[in-house]
């Protein structure tokens, strides 16, 4: 088998036998399908047959392309000419033609149908708004992708880009209106019986009309297509769909270039219990099952071989694999798994138990300012973690980013926090799935840098998650931009999510121009944004009460007569109420870099303004007098205006200053008798003189001589010592103590004097 050839830096994919795939050959391309190494998706490769005419124009539609985005248009990534032959690569659409999947038709269900001609009409819309690059052949150009059990998507995958003659051959064609009324026409007949939404359609009939209808679409009928997908929609509502038929499924695009589950299971039939009976057609080529070991659930899939992509996917699952093992970026999606048997390389990532954006836009539509702002700061976290682990991820898809709450998405609970506010959860987290998967490579799931130009060819960005990135997510979020197959609706609070789309589109304008803004930067002004809304909301005031008329009062006169009747002033008359209405600026749009505190426009500056008095006073033809009683009731009735310094009470915490005084001195003295008590110097620890000891005889000892008794004068007060009689027990030879000794001193000791006496004895 030859090897794959490269063209720059695209791989030409390879089937079994070594051909190269190809979706589509005519007298004007060659279409085959390629793998990008620098972005690992999947493309498809269009090589022109012809030189260009017009090159100017080829190049000027490529252009219009990547500038303008689009989640149902293919990627125009890269164009050019090689040798002389002119290309021009898109992203994959990984679906069959429409018109390989009519033909394969012979009956259609009546909502299926309709579906078909809806999804049709979206993406023809999508095209035709932005640039009338409308092909010749649109079902041909037109891929059907099925996301769902009950739902289908139709994308746009090859453009007209040398349509000199298309474009003359076009107008000359039944215009749209006439076609659409065929198609509509048609429909309404067969919904004439009883069970339209469940009745066989002829395939060749409703293929030729859906054809016809296409083919006049151009950008002056973009609104014609809309109202024709309106009243189609209509006849078949959402809840009359069912599950789409096995023989009506789309076939994936990828699926027969990779191994089938039976032999994936064959692979892992030792590592992974597989679950067959839950498989999910929005990820077509991933199984669920459990790891035999750990109990794990985790999703199991098919690494690509090398004749579909090199080896840089199997490097960036081996990457992750091993940061798994580390178990320090927990906002990351861990792969559990990555084993070869059998020839197959197989890949497991651990279920993420959480709601994915996708899951969450389909339910609720549209989030608020605030719920979206709790989303992107989750989200800086998480792609902080990110950049520390340095895996190189070339793009992150709404599909890729989970809202953990703590169980699966099937479980009930789940669903109860999809139809409340995210202010309203409990708490979550932001996790990412960084790894390959074949979904992202085969072009499936929604994209935000859609929103934004392609990197250019060969340059690698080194950081891709700028603001101009958070931003492109942020109108997904607002419903600013619509999911594919989702209903629009009109977001609440209109003034505050026309000031933050203007923000988001200032941002994705300096990421177009290439300036790269941090995302600190851009969180910061969204939140003082939304702040400044909250702060300067209206609050509605209530209705207040009619003023009841006085009655007359009667009052005695100073002059001496009877009762006098004094009128009260009669209250003037309603005068119309002015409505002042907002006129609408022409003139260009505030930036928003200047901040709250800029200058306003020239334009409002020359608009006269309606001050606070004014509108008080307007409104009253003539000035009621001060002494009228209007005037007291307005002021009975109004609120108390006592100013907190000329309270007439004295404040709770208040605290009298004798009050102060006494704890202070109290606290001192019990303070310092704590101390004195630890330190041993208090009063009542010192044990004072024996009142019978005369102070005298304590400062002498009492082995001295005793001093003379007419040195110490004798005092009335001082007590006179007492003289003890000598004990019977104490030997002859002792010496009777002097008088006056103390009592509490013991008697002096001879033993010495005896020990000493003794003769010394012999040696």
């Amino acid at each position: 088998m030859a090897e794959p050839s490269l063209f720059r830096h695209y791989l030409i994919v390879q089937d079994v036998d070594g051909n190269n795939v190809e979706l589509t050959r005519n007298a004007e391309q060659v279409n085959v399908l390629g793998f990008d190494t620098q972005r690992l998706e999947f493309v498809h490769c269009h090589v022109l047959l012809s030189p260009l005419a017009d090159r100017p124009g080829f190049e000027e539609g490529c252009r219009k392309l990547q500038m303008s985005g689009h989640p149902l248009l293919a990627r125009l990534s890269d164009f050019g000419e090689d040798d002389g032959n002119p290309f021009y690569i898109t992203s994959n659409v990984d679906g069959e033609s429409l018109a390989g999947y009519l033909a394969r038709q012979t009956d259609l269900p009546g909502w299926l149908a309709v579906m078909l001609a809806s999804r049709s009409l979206d993406a023809a819309a999508a095209l035709c708004s932005r640039v009338d690059l409308m092909p010749n052949n649109p079902l041909d150009c037109l891929r059907v992708v099925q996301t769902g059990p009950h739902s289908l998507l139709i994308q746009v995958a090859d453009y007209a880009l040398v349509s000199s003659v298309a474009k003359k051959t076009r107008g000359l064609k039944t215009a749209f209106e006439k076609q659409a009324k065929f198609l509509k026409t048609f429909l309404d007949e067969k919904a004439g019986g009883p069970s339209f939404a469940d009745s066989p359609l002829p395939a060749a009939d409703f293929t030729e009309l859906l054809g016809a209808c296409l083919v006049s679409a151009a950008a002056d009928t973009v609104m014609a297509m809309k109202n024709l997908r309106a009243a189609l929609v209509k006849l078949v509502p959402e809840t009359l769909g069912g599950e789409i038929p096995t023989a009506q499924k789309p076939r994936a695009l990828l699926a027969p270039q990779l191994a089938s589950y039976q032999e994936i299971a064959r692979a892992l039939v030792n590592r992974v219990r597989i679950q067959s009976q839950r498989l999910d057609m929005a990820n077509p080529y991933a199984m669920r099952g459990t790891l035999t070991k750990t109990g794990r659930s985790v999703l199991v899939e098919q690494v690509p071989p090398s004749r579909l992509a090199t080896s840089v996917v199997q490097a960036a699952d081996d990457k992750a694999f091993r940061l798994d093992k580390k178990r320090d970026y927990p906002s990351i999606v861990p792969v559990a798994l990555l084993q070869d048997s059998e020839g197959l390389s197989c890949m497991a990532e651990e279920v993420a138990e959480g709601i994915t954006l996708t899951d969450l836009l389909r339910d609720r539509r549209a989030l608020n300012a605030h719920e979206t702002y709790l989303v992107l700061a989750g989200l800086d976290a998480a792609l902080t973690q990110l950049e520390k682990a340095g895996l190189d991820v070339p793009r992150l898809r709404l599909e890729d980013i989970y809202l953990l709450t703590g169980f699966p998405r099937e479980d009930s609970r789940s669903t109860k926090l999809l139809l409340t506010k995210l202010t309203d959860w409990p708490a979550f987290s932001i996790m990412l799935r960084a790894h390959p998967t074949l979904a992202a490579m085969a072009g499936r799931g929604t994209d935000p840098a859609l929103l934004l130009p392609p990197p250019k060819p060969g340059s690698t960005n080194a950081n891709p998650w700028n603001a101009a990135w958070l931003s492109a997510v942020a109108r997904f979020l607002l419903a600013l931009e619509t999911l594919p197959g989702a209903v629009s609706e009109s977001a609440e609070g209109g003034r505050e999510i026309e000031t933050v789309g203007r923000l988001l589109d200032e941002e994705i304008a300096k990421g177009r121009e290439g300036i790269a803004v941090k995302r600190a930067d851009f969180l910061a002004r969204y939140a003082r944004m939304v702040h400044h809304h909250d702060l300067v909301k209206p609050v509605e005031q209530p209705p207040s009460e009619p003023l009841q008329p006085v009655k007359p009062k009667q009052v005695r006169s100073r002059n001496g007569g009877g009762l006098q009747q004094i009128q009260a002033t009669p209250m003037p008359r309603e005068a119309p109420v002015i409505a002042v209405t907002a006129q609408p600026v022409t003139s260009a749009p505030v930036p928003l870099t200047g901040g709250l505190t800029s200058p306003a426009p020239a334009g409002a500056a020359e608009r006269p303004s309606v001050g606070f008095a004014e509108l008080l006073f307007r409104g009253t033809s003539e000035t009621a007098p001060s002494s009228g009683p209007d005037w007291a009731k307005t002021a009975v009735d109004a609120p108390p205006t006592i100013n907190a310094n000329e309270a007439l009470l004295p404040p709770d915490h208040f605290v009298p200053f004798w009050l102060r005084a006494a704890v202070f001195i109290g606290g001192s003295m019990i303070i310092g008798g704590v101390l004195a008590h630890l330190s041993g110097d208090a009063l009542w620890l010192k044990k004072g003189p024996h009142p019978s000891t005369p102070p005298a005889l304590q400062t002498h000892g009492g082995n001295g001589p005793a001093p003379s008794k007419g040195g110490i004068p004798k005092a009335s007060s001082v007590p006179q010592a007492i003289e003890v009689p000598e004990p019977a027990a104490l030997p002859p030879s002792a010496p009777a103590p002097a008088s006056g000794s103390s009592l509490l001193k013991p008697p002096p000791s001879v033993l010495k004097d005896q020990i000493l006496d003794l003769p010394a004895s012999p040696r």
